[in-house]
């Protein structure tokens, strides 16, 4: 499974799949990877179309945000649907990404770190 993504300059926008499980994670982290070891340690992880996360899909995310900060880089969250805010909320991840209604806002968030 391949995840869409469009850049804007070092930032990275990544539009996440339907689910986000066990069955597609290990795919979905070397993919990020990919991203990150490609220059791009500033990653919107778009969440609109996300319909079902379980436990591995949560860890992806993690796994993205420990990567990126290794690389000098962020994670931010973008267009959560409510059950997906919900679950973020409820194991308590928003205390790690900052999350925003939108992609633009999100990728404003990040260019000020990245011109630095």
């Amino acid at each position: 499974m391949f995840l869409q993504r469009e850049d804007h300059g070092r930032v990275c926008v990544i539009r996440l799949p339907e689910r986000l499980t066990m069955a597609h994670a290990a795919s979905h982290r070397h993919a990020i990877r990919d991203v990150i070891d490609g220059g791009h340690s500033h990653l919107v992880m778009d969440m609109g179309a996300v319909e079902f996360v379980d436990s591995s899909g949560l860890s992806v995310l993690v796994s993205a945000l420990k990567a990126a900060r290794s690389a000098e880089g962020d994670v931010v969250i973008s267009k959560p649907t409510p059950e997906v805010q919900a679950l973020i909320e409820l194991t308590r991840l928003h205390h790690l990404f900052e999350i925003f209604a939108d992609d633009t806002a999100a990728v404003h968030y990040l260019e000020p770190r990245d011109a630095a």
